[in-house]
């Protein structure tokens, strides 16, 4: 942890970030000023010891928010705080539960991040500043409490720990569920605060289950005697108070008032050049490149990308080119990539490696987005609109976190939020950050929770309180089994051990195993729909740098079986996603269209998979798949009718155009409800429906957007509430886009006419006559050449042994024999 009121260094500290001839991207460039630091003295309340401690690490006085959440919690308030990064959120929090710690040797907190690595790295921060307080104190004690803990060391937590480390997987599966075991009681009957760090990373389907958990936490405490009271730190969000509330099930007082200094930062916007087919190069092919360069000139940096699969391609094509430097010279393992599926072991020689100057770069998921100490970086780039500005901002705190300033370079991709920040960079710069969603009353989440809770406590009807579907869930259970009502509580009597029957983190708990077949050794686990997509027979999966082939996928043994290739070219799945509706429970007017929210089934299928080259990412083929893999999934979803003019003038490129609509529509949702990328997805299909006191069937094509997790998530019901906002918003973007005429930000494709996908979106509001020249006969297509006459061409009897010899014939021949589109 930094010593949060070390005096900073001047704002000239940092050098300007050299680029070259490739410093002609950069499209605009915002500066952030540097900004002094705004204390206060030590409170009179504060304990000698404790004010001694934070002396003797050069801490003379608070920040402004330090000493208020300070006080709060001396007050007895549950309080979230939400302040820049680096800003000292950890000794905020760690005042109130040092204080509570001196004054009671008994007293007990839980300290919850959301990952190990992030909870190790801050027990090294929190022994620093305890150090000084417990020097000469008996039974002060903590440590961390997770899966890699030893049976000896978790017990010595348990029983002695006043400070416990954890995540929220270990208390759903670890302490939660064995507080009737010896040792555990006297943890949950004395804790005074429950810290919750990193707070806004809680919504969507991990929101959902934490929610939950919470839940089933504050029932124990409350069964042992004992109420909590909440410390939460949070990035910057637009609803900290809200997300806090709806996680904690309490009211909360808000800290927002950032006193901290900062030493500025430097933000340059990236615009990758056009291709000969005037496209946007690839944010992949850009980070690949000027990543190498950084590292030539030995800037410690970081580069975050949107997913594992782009974080392998990006990290093998950096490598490439850091070969042969200088000559010949291989720098190639200056690099190193950091994401979800590494082991322990790998992830934290990364971390090390970093703060001991081994790697001067590494390229991460958002895994690194958090705040887990990897020493001094001095440049973050982005590979892409992170998603959310509470994402970006986070991101970007990554550098200058030693007081010197940072530069921050966010690469736009070909996405429509990052066309829109190319033309007004001051909408990501100066806005407000967004929402976070949780619907924590979400029913399949919800009834994981409440087996859980049975089998730690029997449930009775007082329990509605915690759980408000009780009454839906409780006959469920009974139904199957699972319950035994006895005198007006019901006993649980089913599997021995119910929380661990679902994740926290994943939809799907149906696990796999990558496994090596030369050495072995498991690379990583994936759920069934990852597995479909990343490691289907024949897939190439890419792990540190690696390529593998995968030989086999197991169905009923879960496990894929890859071996080490070298190959030039990665895979892509081919997804095929088809919707039933299953109940509709609103309907809205919507001026020329209808909306409408409800239930849905979505049966998503893989068919086959694309092979895509490394460098140029130019289609080399397709694959079908011999056995399709299909998963299903019961959620929520809004659709809206197209009206039939516009389906008409789409004409035989509707399919393609409608998508178009689509891919604007889910763009605005997502910013709206601050949905990650797997949140909300979207699709067109027909929907068949009853109308009138007669039930005459009708059908109609609509645009979807769907939760992607069981039961719903809250993202399509707030789009919902804001359909007709969010049409006016989309389009806005299309309309606004700079592209001549579509492209992949604005309307998801090359091959899809912006024109046209505005005048759709538009004719959803009101009726507006199609552009000129084209009508219900002229169908949806790029302007282009008069088509060459046609002519016959012969077949091509061409063995495949004799094809690298004959490659000029077979071009011909293909070229010659293409469908329009094709290759598209």
């Amino acid at each position: 942890m930094k010593r949060p009121n070390s005096p900073p260094a001047t704002a000239a500290a940092g050098d300007p970030l050299q680029l070259g001839r490739l410093a002609r991207r950069i499209v605009a460039t915002r500066e952030l000023p540097p900004r002094p630091a705004r204390t206060r003295p030590f409170p009179d309340s504060l304990p000698g010891p404790l004010a001694q401690a934070l002396r003797e690490r050069g801490i003379e006085e608070l920040y402004t928010h330090q000493r208020e959440l300070y006080e709060r919690a001396q007050a007895g308030e549950d309080v979230v705080i939400t302040t820049s990064t680096a800003s000292g959120k950890t000794l905020s929090f760690l005042l109130p539960v040092l204080q509570a710690v001196h004054e009671d040797p008994a007293a007990r907190v839980i300290l919850l991040y959301p990952t190990k690595a992030l909870a190790h790295d801050q027990l090294r921060g929190i022994v620093e500043v305890a150090d000084g307080l417990r020097a000469g104190e008996a039974g002060f004690e903590l440590g961390v409490y997770d899966g890699d803990t030893s049976p000896e060391e978790r017990r010595r937590l348990r029983e002695r720990a006043n400070l416990v480390l954890t995540n929220p997987d270990m208390l759903n599966a670890g302490l939660v569920p064995a507080h009737g075991r010896p040792g555990y009681s006297h943890l949950f009957r004395n804790v005074r605060y429950v810290v919750i760090d990193e707070m806004h990373v809680y919504r969507g389907a991990f929101g959902a289950h934490f929610s939950n958990l919470m839940r089933r936490l504050l029932r124990v405490c409350r069964h042992y005697g004992s109420e909590p009271q909440f410390l939460c730190s949070s990035a910057t969000i637009a609803n900290p108070q809200e997300l806090a509330e709806k996680l904690c099930h309490r009211r909360f007082a808000l800290v927002d008032d950032d006193g901290s200094p900062s030493p500025g930062k430097v933000i340059h916007f990236w615009q990758p050049p056009k291709e000969p087919d005037q496209s946007r190069r690839p944010v992949d092919k850009e980070l690949a490149q000027v990543l190498p360069e950084l590292v030539r000139q030995r800037k410690k940096t970081i580069a975050f990308c949107r997913g594992r699969k782009q974080t392998e391609v990006v990290l093998k094509e950096a490598r490439d080119h850091l070969k042969s430097v200088d000559g010949g010279h291989d720098e190639s393992q200056l690099l190193a990539a950091y994401r979800g599926g590494y082991t322990k072991e790998e992830r934290r020689r990364v971390e090390q490696d970093l703060i001991q100057g081994r790697l001067l770069g590494v390229v991460s998921t958002n895994a690194l987005e958090l705040g887990i100490d990897v020493g001094p970086l001095e440049v973050v780039l982005q590979a892409g609109f992170p998603g959310t500005r509470a994402s970006f901002w986070q991101q970007l705190g990554r550098a200058g976190r030693r007081g010197k300033q940072a530069h921050g370079v966010l690469i736009l991709a070909a996405r429509p939020t990052d066309r829109f920040i190319a033309s007004d960079p001051d909408w990501l710069v100066r806005r407000e950050a967004e929402h976070a969603v949780v619907d924590a009353d979400n029913l399949s989440v919800q009834l994981a929770h409440v087996r859980a809770a049975a089998a730690e406590l029997p449930l009775t009807l007082d329990d509605v309180a915690w759980f408000p579907d009780l009454g839906e869930a409780l006959p469920v259970l009974e139904e199957a089994g699972e319950l035994r009502e006895t005198y007006g509580s019901w006993h649980w009597t089913g599997s021995p051990f119910p929380a661990g029957d679902f994740s926290l983190r994943d939809s799907d708990g149906d696990r796999f195993k990558i496994v090596d077949r030369a050495s072995g050794v498991t690379l990583t686990e994936m759920t069934r729909p990852q597995v479909y997509r990343e490691a289907h027979t024949r897939a190439i999966y890419l792990h540190g740098g690696q390529e593998y082939l995968v030989e086999e996928l197991d169905l009923v043994g879960h496990r894929a079986v890859v071996v080490p290739v070298e190959q030039n070219f990665y895979t892509q799945p081919d997804v095929r996603t088809h919707i039933e509706v299953l109940v509709t429970q609103e309907r809205r007017a919507l001026k020329r269209s209808e909306a409408w929210f409800g239930d849905v089934r979505v049966d998503d299928t893989v068919v086959g998979y694309k092979m895509l080259e490394f460098h140029n990412h130019q289609n080399l083929g397709y694959e079908t798949l011999h056995q399709e893999l299909s998963t299903r999934l019961d959620t929520e979803a809004l659709w809206l009718s197209v009206p039939d003019e516009v389906l008409e003038v789409f004409g035989e490129r509707k399919r393609d155009a409608l998508k178009g609509m689509v891919h604007a529509l889910r763009a605005v949702a997502r910013i709206k409800t601050m949905a990650e990328r797997s949140d909300l997805l979207g699709t067109t299909f027909p929907f068949h429906f009853s109308e009138g006191a007669a039930g005459e069937g009708r059908s109609r094509t609509v645009l979807a957007l769907y939760d992607h997790h069981s039961g719903g998530l809250g993202f399509a019901a707030r789009a919902f509430e804001h359909i007709e906002a969010l049409v006016g918003e989309a389009l806005q973007l299309v309309a606004s886009c700079d592209c001549g005429d579509g492209c992949p930000a604005c309307v998801g494709s090359d091959h899809i006419s912006r024109e046209l996908i505005a005048w759709g979106l538009e004719n959803l509001l009101r009726e507006v006559p199609p552009p000129a020249g084209l009508s219900q006969a002229t169908p949806l297509q790029r302007s282009a050449p008069a088509p060459a006459p046609e002519r016959e061409v012969a077949p091509l009897d061409l063995p495949a042994e004799e094809l690298p010899a004959r490659w000029p014939e077979a071009r011909e021949h293909l070229l010659a024999t293409r469908e329009p589109g094709a290759g598209a």
